[in-house]
């Protein structure tokens, strides 16, 4: 049976002792100086247009490569929620390329801390300096997971959750697909939202480490420039993001409300 959850941090997150305590949503860091699979020119314009019309972090800014290390270390062990966000490529400031510094990257750590890392165009965590250096071992390394997402010809499309959270995804062939089998078979992923699924498996999609709380998402991972990236994506950060991240955590442990039981999701 397919295991979706919508874990409200504090509550089922926070009973483990590998979980981060959060204060709530934090900040957001988007990086888009080097890309995988996607001209500069689309992903910087969604990515501007993320930095723009979201409302769900705090605050979010551009970062270079020197400047994407020192806000994922600045981000680890801070007590929120922070997200970075990518377009296909992992820059080598915060994972070794050839994956050389498996289980002690920024990366990883910044992942194992609660935070949330979100990709699209290529291969997650497969390019990087040199190329796809990091290649299908890249996922695998830094999710400590065995998954690939070998799915072309992918056609996509909108599941429930992606009508509710996201209008604007249509339907849309992805490359690069978590495959639902594999993150079932895995004891410590869970795929927390669906917003797009086909034969092959589901892009877009969060999955959430049930162990530290760290979540790693997809969206739109196959080349192609005319996708609308920046809308899809501010639409899972304003309305998906606040339903499952709570906006304080008291010391005990408990749960507060989440912004998405004051909006209404």
């Amino acid at each position: 049976m397919r295991r979706l959850f919508l874990t409200v941090l504090g509550t089922a997150a926070l009973t483990s002792a590998a979980c981060a305590a959060s204060d709530g949503i934090g900040q957001m860091g988007v990086f888009y100086a080097n890309v995988g699979w996607i001209g500069g020119a689309a992903a910087s314009t969604a990515g501007d247009e993320i930095v723009a019309n979201q409302n769900a972090f705090e605050d979010a800014q551009v970062y270079d490569l020197d400047g994407t290390e020192e806000w994922v270390i600045a981000n680890t062990g801070d007590g929120d929620i922070d997200c970075l966000v990518m377009f296909g490529y992992t820059p080598e400031t915060i994972y070794e390329p050839g994956n050389g510094d498996a289980d002690d990257s920024p990366l990883e750590a910044f992942i194992d801390d609660g935070n949330f890392v979100m990709n699209s165009a290529d291969y997650i965590f497969y390019v990087t300096a040199g190329g796809g250096t990091n290649g299908e071992n890249g996922v695998k390394t830094v999710m400590d997971a065995s998954f690939d997402l070998w799915t072309d010809g992918n056609l996509a499309e909108p599941t429930a959750d992606g009508a509710k959270y996201t209008p604007s995804l249509d339907a849309f062939t992805s490359n690069r697909s978590f495959k639902l089998p594999q993150v079932d078979a895995d004891p410590a992923w869970d795929a927390e939202a669906i917003f797009g699924e086909g034969p092959a498996g589901a892009d877009p999609v969060v999955l959430h480490n049930n162990e530290t709380g760290g979540r790693v998402g997809i969206w739109m991972q196959v080349s192609n420039d005319a996708l609308n990236r920046g809308e899809v994506a501010v639409e899972i950060f304003n309305n998906w993001v606040p339903t499952v991240i709570s906006t304080s955590v008291e010391p005990a442990g408990k749960a507060t409300t989440t912004w998405g039981e004051l909006k209404g999701f």
